[in-house]
This record gives structure tokens, sequence and C-alpha cells, in this order.
């Protein structure tokens, strides 16, 4: 009996020895396959940081080669005779090279020689037209092509339209970049399925087109007109709030009212970035309009609405020029192989209003992108120790990030936004500062 519970104690040492054995190697593997894929997805990352400034460098080397090729050879001799892909990459080739002239010659040959429905030679005349601002023989090859119910057609022709939109937009003619892009969403409106990426790029070009517009009407002093195109642009982004705000500013003159319809919405969503000087002077022409026709009751309205903003944006509301920052100090210490970030700042008030709450948030962030990387919120003024008005300055605000930073370069993409409120639901992006790299040193 005692040498079988001896055996079964040996036989269980054993398995367990084999168990831990397999467990170990399990641990390995995971920890090995866990680091493997933060290896990637960090590589991953630099490849698509990268992206932009490989791709600009491909295209100026793809550039010399097509200008060595184009230089060796006449390409053109002989073309006619040649197919359809030849007269194409021909075509393709003088364009990379710059050689316009060249090649909208080899894409009308291929133009010719395309099969029913096929638009690429087209869309690439298209291109070249454009980029020698031919926009009437642009507008005459589109034309060309007659209408059909064809899901290649639709996109040609908004493509087309869009590369046209674009070119207008990029020397200023903003007005006719707007009906280039209208022309595009009306071609692109004949697709039964929707891709609201592409559908939202179109919204944005034809509003921001409408909105210049609007903006040369302005500097020129055609308010009227400069309505009309805000209206359009309204029309495509209901909920824009560049739009609301300039109607807001360009009716305070013509229609006083209607200036007051536009602000009030904005004082709920974004008070901090509306101009209360021309917000006021409506009320008061409001209110006097009002008195005029006869309505003491709105009139008293608009009046009572002056006194309450008063309220509200000394409670509030935080202006970017109410507060001059102040980095007073900003030290990166070495601690072993990771850097620390830390900084001491003062806010001085420069209005003519005492501040009784501020708060601010210290966003760490990539320069080149808004992926944050963290966030330090600090409240430094309150009613026990409120910031005066005409210069009353706050004690050093020191705020350490946690982020650990590995190099000086890393270091380099980085800045600071400093977002200042009274109410959390009211920031105002006051600064934006770069980590001074000579603030680096080692501690001791």
């Amino acid at each position: 009996m005692i040498k079988e519970n001896k055996k079964k104690l040996r036989e269980k040492s054993k398995t367990q020895i084999i168990m831990e054995y397999v467990r170990t190697i399990a641990i390995s593997f995971a920890v090995a396959l866990i680091f493997t894929l933060l290896l990637s997805m960090h590589a991953r990352s630099e490849m698509i940081k990268n992206l932009y400034v490989n791709a600009e460098e491909q295209q100026k080397m793809d550039e010399k080669v097509a200008k060595q090729l184009v230089m060796q050879a006449d390409l053109t001799k002989d073309l006619r005779n040649k197919k359809y892909a030849i007269c194409l990459q021909v075509g393709n080739l003088y364009a990379t090279a710059n050689d316009f002239e060249n090649a909208e010659f080899a894409y009308k040959l291929a133009i010719e020689k395309a099969g029913s429905g096929v638009y690429t030679p087209y869309l690439k005349l298209i291109e070249v037209y454009a980029e020698q601002e031919k926009f009437a023989d642009a507008s005459a090859l589109i034309k060309s092509v007659k209408d059909i119910k064809n899901k290649k057609l639709i996109k040609f022709k908004t493509r087309a339209f869009i590369i046209l939109g674009d070119k207008y937009y990029s020397i200023g003619k903003f007005l006719s970049a707007a009906k280039s892009y209208e022309q595009a969403k009306f071609y692109y409106d004949k697709f039964a399925k929707k891709d609201n990426k592409v559908e939202e790029s179109i919204i944005i070009r034809v509003t921001n087109a409408y909105i210049e517009t609007a903006n040369i009407m302005v500097k020129s002093g055609y308010n009227s007109e400069a309505v009309r195109f805000l209206k359009k642009a309204e029309k495509y982004s209901p909920n824009n709030f560049e739009i609301k705000y300039k109607l807001a500013i360009i009716y305070s003159d013509l229609d006083p009212k209607k200036s007051v319809a536009y602000f009030e919405p904005l004082l709920e969503e974004m008070p901090q970035f509306i101009d209360y000087g021309v917000y006021g002077k409506s009320l008061m022409k409001a209110a006097n309009i009002a008195d005029l026709e006869g309505n003491p009751t709105q009139a008293k309205y608009y009046r009572y609405k002056i006194h309450s903003i008063d309220i509200f944006v000394g409670q509030k509301v935080v202006y970017k020029n109410d507060l001059e920052i102040v980095l007073d100090s900003f030290i990166v210490r070495k601690l072993w192989f990771k850097y620390k970030l830390r900084a001491k700042y003062k806010f001085k008030n420069v209005s003519n209003n005492d501040i009784k709450h501020l708060s601010a948030d210290f966003v760490l962030r990539h320069k080149d992108k808004d992926r944050v990387l963290e966030t330090v919120s600090k409240t430094f003024v309150d009613k026990k120790t409120p910031l005066y008005s005409n210069g009353g300055e706050t004690p050093d605000v020191e705020i350490v990030f946690g982020k650990n930073i590995f190099t000086k370069k890393e270091l380099e993409q980085y800045v600071i936004d400093i977002y200042l409120y009274k109410d959390e639901r009211y920031k105002t992006l006051a600064g934006t500062m770069r980590v001074p790299l000579k603030s680096i040193y080692s501690s001791k």
C-alpha cells in the first residue's frame, strides 16, 4: 500500500513538472507574440507618418524620370497607328513630365481608340485641361459625353467636375468652383448607393467655395450679395457655425432682427467666439426698430437681452484676448532613458473686468494631428483669489505631464494647447506652444 502511494506521488510530480514546462512555454510564446504585435503596430505607425513625405518624393522622382524619357525620343511619332493602351500610357508619361501639349495629343488619340463606356482617357484629358486652365475645352469635353444611366459615366462626370472645381478654387475663382462642385453633386446624387465620405467631401467643397465668394463680396462692399452666397452655403451645411456667424455680422447692418435671430442660437452653442459688441448693437437697433413699429414688448425684450448677456459673459465666457499667457519656465528632466515635461505658466488679466473663476486644460498633442497624448487640468483662480482687471497676475501655475518622452526628436513633434474657461462647457483655445528644446537637460 505504501509503495503504491509513493508511486502515485512520483507520477503526480512528473505530471506537474510537464504542466509547468508547458505553461512556461505558453507564457513565453504569448509574451513574444505581444511584443511582435507592438513592434508591428509601431512600424505601421511610422509608415503612415511618412506616407505623405514619401508620396511627395515619389512624385518628384516620377517627374524626373518622365522628363528624361521624353527627352530621349519623340514618343508621339507614329502614335496614330498605335493601340489605345499605348496612347494612354504615352499621355500619362507626358503628363507626368508636365508636357501638357503632347499629353493632350496622346489622350485625344486614346479617346478615339477607346471602346464604348471607357472614360479613363476623358478624365485624364480633363486633368490636363485643368492644369492649363483651359476650362472652356474641359467643359466642352464633358458635354460631348452624352448622359446615360451608367455607373461609370456618372463616376466620370462627378470626378471631372470635382477636378475643375479644385482648379478654380486654387486660383481664387471661388464662384466658378462652387458651380463645378454643384455639378459634381448633381451627378453624384444619381448613384443608388452613396458613399458618405465622398458626399461629405463634395458638400465641404461647395460650402467653402460659397463662403470664400461671400468674403470677396464683403470686401467689395456688396453685403446683399454676400448674404445670397452665404445662404447657398447654409443650404449645404445648415449647422455650420462660421456661416451663421458671418450672416449674424452682415445682418447687423442690413436687418438687425435677423442678426439677433442668428446670434441667439450661437450664444447657446459657442459664446466664446461671438463679438458681443456687434451683438449688443444689433439688439439695440432691433429694440429701436420695434419701438418705431409700435411693439414696446419686443423692444423691452431686446433691451433686457443686452443686460442678461452682459451678466452671462461675465460669469461664463473667456475671450482669447482677455489674458496674456507667460511661459515662466519649461524644464524637461532626463531620468535614466526618458524625459518628463514640467512647465510653469503665469496668466495676466488684460481685460477691464475682474475674473473670479478661471481654469485651464493643458493638452499635449502631436503638432500635425489631432491625436491627444495627455490632458492636465488646473483651477487657479476662484472667489478667494480673484484675478483683478488691467494687470492682475496669477502666481506660477505648475504643470507636470505624466507622458514619458524617450528622445528629443520625439519631443519636437509635440505642442501644448492651452484652453481657458470659466465654465467647462465653453472652452477657449487661448494659445498653442511648442516645447522649447533648449530647456532639456539631464538631472544630476
